[in-house]
This record gives structure tokens, sequence and C-alpha cells, in this order.
């Protein structure tokens, strides 16, 4: 994907149609590098995000929902001080750099209107939010601090004066007319124009090998992509400058270049911030999979060691048998067995006598005899372990960031991470599971964790109901609830529960489906953790579009 400056000039123009003249009325830091202000424009609030990721920098408006931290930051705090209440009076962008200025007015306690810019710039992990004060062009804050020994070229850091990015002295290709590209690679393209990254700069080169001129470029893009192009109102994902998400020739349309941005980032966002809150945890967890993984491997081998067991008995017993034969200060002995009349050698300890030695292979059998129990509970714990942190880290690549808090209270609960201090804001009681409803009216109820999995599964759902989970991969439990379900549901229920798992991005996936009354838990299984029989099996292709419709608002 490549946000560009021709793709920013865009936006800049998407934004100035919508946001333009508008209040900021809330202003949110949900993430480290994230801003969200809601603006009231044409009687509806937007929420304009303003990144400073290093990997997914970028300025739209979203529809994404975001929950408000408990304590602001200080970046935020200062927002808060200046730019509260303030009017959007326009988007600018620099040059067809990847540089937005967002000019603001605002009154101050007195009533006096100051202005204000933020600056937002995208430049990978340099990007940057700034907030400065137009009249005197210094810094109030900004969302990343950098001290000058980490940064020789220009201050930042508040109070010191703002000054742009170093310039590449590069052409405008907006401010150009009838340029003669003939001969020029997408290199030459990138490196004598602003703005126009690798995507771009490959679809021109193919526009100009074909006898297409910088102007014919640029009038198609101004008709294909421009939000304000004359007879086209939609956005093309697949087509410059968006780069192909995938082999197929398929383009997927979008009303809006923001809506575009909602769907190409929203599982790569997503994951970023789930990953972000949850580091410290999944690295805890990580430890102990691994340690895990490595005891079952030794339980194995132990209980693969334990197959020797009936060897031992036998030359026990063949010693005992034939203990005449033996002498006294031998190291082996030929005997035959007389189950299959084989001959058989059998190591012995010459300082040991005949009886003692026949004694030493009965209790090496006895000792493996008795470990086998132990082996196989340790390894059945041990393994349910494995499979249980497999599931909750597999969890975290399909929930919503809004569902993290259910999984921290569900490995709080088993004891894998200590409890926090409570915050004085009390938490809300979170209703169980997620609802759907399929097209034939069907209710569907979804767990996003392994507690939440455990209360619908166990207790809340009837016996009659039905149960779809994938097949021998983590992922949720769906209650679909009927006890009569029509074919369309079944196949909209395991397509959600083949959603909501860990194969998610896969095709053809199994999915077991039956009723609740022939699933039971285990005593002392961990959360999430059924067996059962008699099932069924239907494979499903997961379909985010279609779980979003069947989603109940």
């Amino acid at each position: 994907m490549s946000f560009d400056g021709m793709f920013t000039h865009a936006m800049v123009d998407e934004l100035n149609q919508h946001l333009r003249g508008g209040r900021i009325s809330k202003i949110q830091q949900p993430f480290a590098n994230e801003l969200i202000l809601t603006v009231r424009s044409n009687r509806k609030n937007r929420q304009l995000l303003l990144s400073a990721h290093p990997s997914y920098a970028r300025v739209q408006i979203t529809e994404q929902p975001f929950a408000n931290p408990a304590k602001p930051s200080t970046f935020v705090m200062s927002l808060r001080k200046y730019i509260t209440s303030a009017i959007v009076e326009d988007f600018r962008q620099l040059n067809n750099d990847r540089v937005v200025s967002i000019d603001l007015s605002a009154k101050n306690e007195l009533g006096d209107i100051h202005s204000y810019t933020l600056v937002i710039e995208i430049m990978a992990r340099h990007s940057n939010i700034f907030l400065i004060n137009k009249e005197t062009g210094k810094i109030i804050d900004l969302i990343k601090r950098v001290s000058p020994e980490n940064n020789s070229f220009r201050g930042l850091l508040p109070g010191d004066d703002y000054k742009l990015p170093p310039a590449q002295n590069k052409i405008n290709p907006f401010s150009t007319k009838n340029e003669n590209l003939t001969g020029m690679s997408a290199a030459d393209i990138r490196q004598k124009y602003e703005g126009i990254g690798l995507d771009t700069s490959a679809e021109l080169a193919q526009e100009i090998a074909h006898g297409k001129t910088l102007d014919d470029f640029m009038h198609r893009y101004q008709a294909e992509i421009h939000p304000n192009a004359a007879n086209n109102d939609k956005h093309k994902l697949g087509f410059f400058p968006i780069a192909f998400t995938n082999t197929t020739t398929e383009v997927n349309v979008y009303p809006s270049l923001s809506e575009l941005l909602d769907n190409y980032y929203l599982d790569k966002a997503r994951l970023d911030r789930i990953e972000q809150q949850t580091k410290s945890i999944t690295h805890r967890l990580g430890i102990i999979l691994k340690k895990d993984k490595s005891k079952v491997k030794k339980l194995n081998q132990q209980l693969n060691a334990t197959d020797v067991m009936n060897k031992y008995n036998l030359y026990g017993e063949l010693l005992t048998t034939y203990m005449s034969k033996i002498q006294h200060g031998s190291s082996s002995i030929t005997l035959t067995n007389y189950y299959n009349n084989e001959e058989v050698t059998i190591k012995l300890n010459p300082e040991y006598s005949p009886s003692l030695n026949a004694q030493s292979y009965y209790k090496k059998y006895r000792k493996l005899q008795n470990s086998i129990p132990h082996i196989k509970e340790q390894l059945e714990i041990t393994t349910n372990e494995v499979n249980y942190l497999e599931s909750v880290l597999a969890s975290l690549e399909y929930v919503d960031i809004e569902d993290v808090d259910g999984i921290v209270d569900e490995l709080i609960d088993s004891g894998y991470i200590k409890k926090k201090r409570k915050n004085a804001r009390k938490k809300r009681k979170k209703k169980i599971g997620e609802d759907f409803k399929t097209t034939t009216g069907v209710e569907i109820t979804v767990g996003k964790n392994n507690l939440e999995n455990d209360q619908l599964t166990m207790k809340l759902s009837q016996k009659n109901h039905y149960w779809f989970h994938v097949k021998d991969i983590p992922g949720s439990h769906v209650i679909l609830k009927t006890s009569d379900p029509d074919e369309q549901s079944i196949t909209e229920a395991a397509t959600i529960a083949a959603y909501y798992s860990k194969a998610r991005d896969s095709s053809k996936v199994p999915v077991d489906y039956l009723q609740i009354k022939h699933i039971r838990k285990p005593n002392g299984a961990k959360p999430g953790f059924v067996i059962f029989e008699g099932q069924k099996t239907i494979l499903v292709d997961p379909d985010r579009k279609l779980v979003a419709d069947l989603k109940e608002d």
C-alpha cells in the first residue's frame, strides 16, 4: 500500500470537503502514536484519525470505534488546552509531499481568537504530529519528542521553532505542464518528482511506455481517484496509487478514500494495537508455552522409554527360571525364550549374584511400570496447557481491541498473570458474547474469550441449541439459538465460527457442529475446553462482509 504524496493530495481534498468549517468537539489519544479528533461538521460527528505510526502513518476519516483511555497523555492535555472547540479552517498539503497542515482558530479563556496549526508528517518511523502556534511559529507540543542529541537538523521539543523536514528538491508534478518523460524508468520518475511512490511510479512508467505523457497521467489520476473528479464518486482499491492486495484482478470499490483505508488497515492496525496492549502478556505466555512444549517432548521420550519394560520383565523371568545355568561373574548369558523358542542374550552385572541380576531386571520393570501413570498424567496436564495457551494467543489474532480486557481477565483468573491494582474508574459489567442474526432471523451468539466460551456453552445456552467450532483449530464457540436450524443458518453460523478462529485467512475451513446436549466439560479442564461426539462437519470460507452484515448493532 502506497500512501504517497499523490494519495495525500486526494486525501487532503476529501478532508476539506467533509471537515472544513467544522468544530473540534473531542480529542483522544487511544494509542501511543494515534490521535482521534471528533469534528462536528454539517450536523454530523466525524472521527479524524491522525497517525504517526512507523508502519501505518496516515490521516483519514475513520468509522472504527476507539476507547478513551482512563488517563490522558501529556500531548492530549496540551491539545485540549489550546484547540478544544477550535474551528477547522483548512487542510493543506506541503507541495506534493506527505506533510499535511490543519489550520485552526480557537478562543482562549479571555475570548481572544488565536491561530494554531496541526502538522502531520508521514515519514515512516520519523512520522510525527505537531501542534504549532501559528503566530509565533513555535512548537507547543508534539506526539513524539526527540532530544537534540538524537536529531541535529531541527528541534523536536516543545518551545522549539517549527522547521520543515529536509527538502528533497524535487518537482511538484501538479505544477508542471507538457513534461517530456520519454524513456524514463519508474526509478527516474521517483528521483525527479516529489511525492510519487513505488506503485505510482510503476503505473506512470507503464503509461509512458505506451506513449502517454505526464499530463495524460495526471488527468487520469484526477478522473480515477481524486475525490472531486467529475462524474466519479468512487475510489478503487487495487488501482493506482493503491497496490493490489492479492493476485486476483478483482477491484473493490469504495465511496471514499477514508473508507478504503479503514478496510485496508482494519486487520493490520487492529493486530498492531492489540500487540501494543498485550506485548508483556504474550511474551510471558510465550515463555511458558516454550517450557511446556519442551516438557511434552521430554515426557513423550520418557513414555517411549517404557517400551523396554516388558523386555526387562522377560529377562528377570528367564534369569529366575534358568538361574542354575548362570555362572557367578559372567557379563552375559544366552538363554532360550520359551514363549517363542528364540535365543535371547541378556547382559549381567558380574558383581551380582544370579538372583540379584534377576531382581535388578524386575526392579527396572516395576520402576517403569509405576512411572507410566505419572508420565501420562503429566503429559495430559501439560498438553492441555499447551492447547489452552495456544488458543489464548490465537484469539488475540481475531478478536477486536475492545475484547482484549476479557482475555486479560481470563488470564488473571487462570493465574497466568497477576491482578493489577484497581483503577479509580470501575469497569462496566460486560455482556457475555457478541450477537448476530442469520438472514432467516435466527439469533447467534459468539464467545470472544475462553471464559465467555464456557459461559455460553455450559451455562447460558439451551441444550437443544446448536454449537459450532472450527475443527481442531483454536477459535470461538458459536451458538445458533434454535433446535431446528435451516441450511442457510447452519452455513452462516459455520462461517462466523470460521471467521472468529485462527483459520480466518484460510479457505474451505472445516467446522464441527452439534447440539449442546452432546457436549461436556471434563472436571478440571481449562476454560474453553470441551469434548463431544456425534458431530457433523461443514466446509465454509470465512467471509468478513457476511459477518459484518449479520452482526447486530
